[in-house]
């Protein structure tokens, strides 16, 4: 028995053992130290940058790549920013490529990046130092990307440039790779996925290397790439070419996009697991893969096992739930109430909207009443779906609400009234998410058919099942898998003011309300439809039932109130906001956050301000300290009337600021009519007429801008120019605990050529 025990323990180790790569967690760390420790934030074209592309170059050469470069970028699609791409490039056997991509640029200047995408462009370099020791039959591209934060530019260029793009059989892109918890694939982009056998792959590598965790966001993937236009990463670039392509992206719930994405929070098991995955898929297709197109079709990952829908199987699954609801309409129009009836109810449809209401407003407001004791605006930010379950919990206090006002705005007792309204609701969406996306059909048409089944099958056990069930879906679409990404995002950007506070809350309590609508008319069907259920109701609507509820809420409110807002993790947000009008010489200081100002302490001026307000906004009174000469602006101007209607200018702007600014915005536009032509040897954008060049991010400190435009007639040109550095001109400085501080100074001037 010890013989065959100790057999086993020996296979095990020896099988795990077999199953990893070379991949080092310990080397790619190292490597993510020097961009997010070292080089720190490194935004869209500045100096870190640039050192990180450097950076990633050294190390492809250094680790056996054949050659490597920096593709310089000299400009965006938005903005006159030059980036740039980091390329690492193995000669294999064959032309045929296998590309390993990950973006090295982070998402502003306090952000170190750590997690987006410091950690995928290590596990590139890493990956490049494994791969790089091997003869391998395709040729291998290491690529590190700038720019991806504003709209995966680096990717967007490479693929419009790189002259051996024909031979990229494959791309494999890392955003983010922290920590063992859950990873999603991302095969997607507007109109295209990756192909199945690269999906399945992928799962099947994934799992063979003993690894957990893997997931398809499939409610989220479907809304966001609804449009030209969503949350991707650099593989979309590729998809859109028609090259296979898949990116790898750990949990969306931790705190990237904000200063504390740093070293410190960063969980290095992560580099493990995808370096892993990634060699695993290139040695898999190193000698070519099973084909070079990419395809369309609706994916659910269940366990271990990934379910491909054809569209034209989903459009046929569309059709089954259409017909049963025609068939439950049929049966329940047969039980209706004859139009003659004198017991006829009208407005019922109205009246249930009324309670719907009533409902999402329980639920909405439910952690507001946490925060209003706590003093705290935002008191879910780390835990999420334990206030999903206390919304959950609110609704019940709603829903019996709703059922004693019933009493009152009586409803009619026609169980078809109901049905026929809900049924026309769920249609109205179906066709709504099927024109945003093809994909989106399932989410109602799983609704359609659960409330079908509802009404078909006489059983209350099972009627009441169907009904909990057939919203599920449907509320998935809004409360998808990276909902809480968004929802923290809008948490720190809209302001407590009341208008923007009425405009957003009565926005998604309306919103919301006529989204569940259509299952309080299936649910109002089902138990008119049942006698069992009817009689329910009474009991539903009595204090005792309410007494339930009440105590299941405070008991789960009191455990939260316990519960940290803010950790290591997640801090409150503030922006300090300093303006100088060059033209009125005018100082302003603003102070913003989404959380309340309460216990912030501001030392300006040799005085400490002590602001304890449940406010988001305050104003400081600038010190004398507030430098106002940090940017000079010159003009010389050449003005030439050709006729009698037009005239003709010809300008050269210059800036010079005393460092490098972080944004600089320049627009030129007419009071009343539109510019007969406009010209520059800067890219810029022309929106409506108004003709707008920017830089971002930190451009050179002195630029000279030279513009040409025409106008007719007896209008002026105004020109407006904002300058925006990423430190305070009047020294300031903050202290109230789990805080970042964003700071900003902008200098302001406006001119009008007559």
């Amino acid at each position: 028995m010890k013989s065959i025990l100790c057999f086993l323990l020996v296979f095990a180790s020896v099988n795990a053992v077999v199953s990893q790569t070379d991949f080092s967690q310990e080397n790619a760390t190292q490597l993510l130290k020097v961009l997010s420790v070292e080089i720190g934030p490194r935004p869209m074209g500045s100096p870190a940058e640039q050192r990180a592309l450097q950076f990633a170059v050294e190390k492809f050469k250094e680790y056996g790549c054949d050659t490597s470069y920096v593709m310089a970028m000299p400009y965006s699609t938005r903005a006159n920013t030059t980036s740039g791409i980091a390329i690492g490039i193995k000669r294999g056997a064959t032309k045929r490529s296998i590309l390993i991509g990950g973006h090295i640029d982070s998402a502003g200047p306090e952000i170190p990046g750590a997690d987006d995408d410091g950690s995928g462009s290590a596990v590139v370099m890493e990956a490049a130092r494994v791969l790089c020791q091997r003869a391998t039959q395709s040729t291998l591209v290491f690529c590190c990307w700038g720019g991806e934060e504003q709209g995966l530019e680096g990717s967007k260029y490479f693929v419009e440039h790189y002259p051996e793009l024909d031979s990229v059989a494959m791309m494999l892109q890392i955003d983010m790779a922290n920590g063992l918890g859950k990873i999603d694939l991302d095969p997607d982009t507007h109109g295209r996925s990756a192909p199945q056998w690269l999906v399945s792959a992928a799962i099947e590598e994934f799992y063979n290397l003993g690894y957990e965790n893997l997931s398809y966001a499939t409610h989220f993937y479907s809304v966001n790439y609804a449009q030209e236009q969503g949350a991707g990463s650099d593989h979309e670039s590729f998809l859109r070419k028609g090259i296979p392509a898949i990116d790898f992206t750990t949990d969306v719930t931790k705190p990237i996009h904000t200063p504390r994405d740093n070293f410190e929070n960063f969980d290095p098991r992560g580099l493990k697991r995808t370096g892993d995955v990634i060699i695993k898929l290139v040695e898999r297709f190193d000698s070519g893969v099973p084909s070079h197109e990419t395809e369309q079709y609706w994916l659910y990952v269940v366990g271990k096992t990934p379910i491909f829908i054809s569209f034209p199987l989903l459009y046929t699954f569309v059709g089954v739930t259409l017909v049963l609801m025609i068939i439950a309409f049929i049966a329940i129009r047969k039980r209706r109430e004859m139009p003659e009836s004198t017991n006829r109810i009208k407005w019922s449809g109205i009246k249930m909207w009324l309670f719907s209401l009533i409902i999402v407003a329980c639920g909405w407001f439910s952690s507001d009443l946490i925060g209003l004791l706590r003093g705290i605006r935002h008191p879910w930010m780390t835990a999420i779906p334990l206030y999903y379950l206390l919304a959950a919990v609110a609704m019940g206090v709603g829903v019996w609400f709703s059922l004693r006002i019933s009493q009152k705005l009586r409803l009619s007792q026609c169980p078809y009234v109901f049905f026929k309204r809900g049924m026309i609701a769920l249609l109205a969406f179906l066709i709504l998410f099927g024109l945003m996306n093809v994909k989106l059909l399932i989410e109602p048409s799983v609704a359609l058919l659960f409330v079908s089944l509802a009404i078909l099958f006489r059983n209350p056990v099972l009627k009441v099942l169907f009904l909990l069930l057939s919203p599920w879906w449907m509320l998935r679409v809004v409360f998808s898998e990276w909902s809480p990404l968004f929802f923290r995002g809008a948490a720190m950007a809209l302001s407590a003011d009341i208008p923007t506070w009425l405009m957003f809350n009565g926005g998604m309590i309306l919103f919301l309300s006529l989204y569940i609508l259509p299952f309080l008319y299936v649910g109002a069907a089902v138990v008119r439809d049942t006698p069992q259920l009817t009689l329910f109701i009474p009991r539903a609507r009595t204090i005792g039932a309410l007494s339930v509820v009440v105590i299941a809420f405070v008991a789960f409110a009191g455990y939260l109130m316990t519960q940290p807002v803010y950790d290591t993790y997640w801090h409150r947000d503030l922006r300090i906001e300093q303006r100088y009008d060059m033209n009125k010489h005018k100082k302003e200081i603003s102070i913003k956050s989404g959380e309340y100002l309460s216990d912030l302490n501001i030392t300006h001026g040799g005085n400490d301000t002590l602001i304890d307000t449940r406010a988001t906004s305050a104003t400081i009174t600038p010190s004398n300290a507030f430098d106002t000469t940090w940017l000079t602006v010159e003009r010389q101007e050449q003005k030439h009337q050709l006729n009698d209607t037009t005239t003709n200018y010809n300008v050269e702007l210059t800036l010079r600021a005393v460092t490098r600014p972080y944004t600089v915005t320049v627009t030129y536009y007419l009071g009343k009519d539109k510019m007969t032509s406009f010209d520059t040897h800067w890219k810029f954008r022309n929106d409506n007429g108004l003709q707008t060049i920017s830089w971002y991010s930190f451009p050179d400190s002195i630029l000279k801008i030279p513009v040409e435009f025409q106008i007719t007639g007896s209008d002026s040109v105004r020109e407006s120019i904002e300058v925006t550095f990423a430190t305070l001109a009047d020294p300031m400085t903050v202290e109230r605990e789990l805080t970042y501080v964003i700071p900003r100074t902008r200098y302001a001037a406006s001119y009008v050529y007559k």
